[in-house]
């Protein structure tokens, strides 16, 4: 960090030919008492640049996060969406709701319609940024649904995002982990889906709260659609917990997930149910 406290000034020629260079001291030029000035110095320093002259100086630190603020406000999905910690913290530090975007949702028509900053936190997996919003659950909705019913645990389990899952789980007080839509809970879509490892989360946690065998459209559990979806691992993995899973439960049409699994031609997963079954 120290190297960064001096800056050097190439000159070159039309050929790229270095004529001279020189060092000086930044924290001599600036004056913060014209902020202006400093901040033209820095602000054709790209993002990640400029998250590394925070840790240079005081000097340094109030002009990157001038800069940042000023590039950044009204951005903070993107930030989000793009993993930049440092710009998700500052925005949440420095500016109210409306100035850092904080309440933006993806409005384009496709799947993903009204996810929140939250959600594409989530659903990228970006671990730090969803503990920043954990800690300012005062201002930001963490349990709101998409144009779809999803949250953004929902998303978190269906996108196999294990370490968001887990936290999330760690801070089940603050998290709704029952919230459904017409497919079914946060379990149901990690089964459907077939992030065994957050299957597996979700079973470990259930002895206390979720329920592996919530129904959702046609009546279908968590089991059946592991079975239609043809995601073994996840099927053996729940017949391994039959205690919990029942594996004869029926949908609104009469079928069990064995019937499901045998009518979308998935024969491995059929000989694991007979033999668990003991048919």
């Amino acid at each position: 960090q120290t190297e960064l406290k001096s800056s050097i000034i190439f000159c070159l020629d039309a050929n790229s030919e270095t004529r001279f260079c020189t060092c000086f001291k930044m924290d001599k030029v600036i004056n913060l008492g014209i902020p202006h000035v400093g901040e033209l110095i820095v602000e054709n320093i790209d993002t990640p640049g400029l998250i590394q002259c925070l840790l240079v100086s005081e000097t340094w630190k109030e002009l990157a996060e001038n800069v940042l603020l000023k590039r950044w406000k009204g951005k903070m999905f993107e930030a989000c969406e793009n993993g930049k910690t440092k710009v998700v913290q500052l925005l949440l530090e420095r500016c109210n709701s409306e100035e850092s975007g904080l309440n933006t949702k993806r409005k384009d028509g496709g799947i993903q319609d009204g996810v929140t900053t939250f959600m594409i936190s989530c659903i990228k997996g970006h671990k730090d940024i969803v503990q920043l919003f954990l800690d300012h659950s005062e201002i930001i909705d963490l349990n709101a649904k998409d144009d779809d019913g999803w949250t953004a645990f929902m998303w978190a389990c269906t996108f196999g995002q294990k370490g968001v899952v887990q936290l999330l789980l760690d801070h089940s007080e603050k998290i709704d982990l029952h919230a459904r839509d017409d497919d079914g809970s946060a379990f149901t879509l990690a089964c459907k889906w077939g992030p065994k490892d957050v299957v597996q989360l979700l079973l470990d946690h259930s002895d206390r709260t979720i329920d592996p065998n919530v129904r959702g459209f046609h009546g279908r559990t968590a089991f059946m659609w592991a079975c239609r979806n043809g995601h073994k691992d996840v099927v053996k993995l729940l017949l391994d917990h039959s205690e919990r899973i029942d594996p004869n439960a029926t949908d609104i049409h009469g079928r069990t997930a064995l019937m499901i699994a045998h009518n979308y031609g998935h024969t491995d997963i059929v000989k694991l149910i007979k033999a668990k079954l003991n048919i």
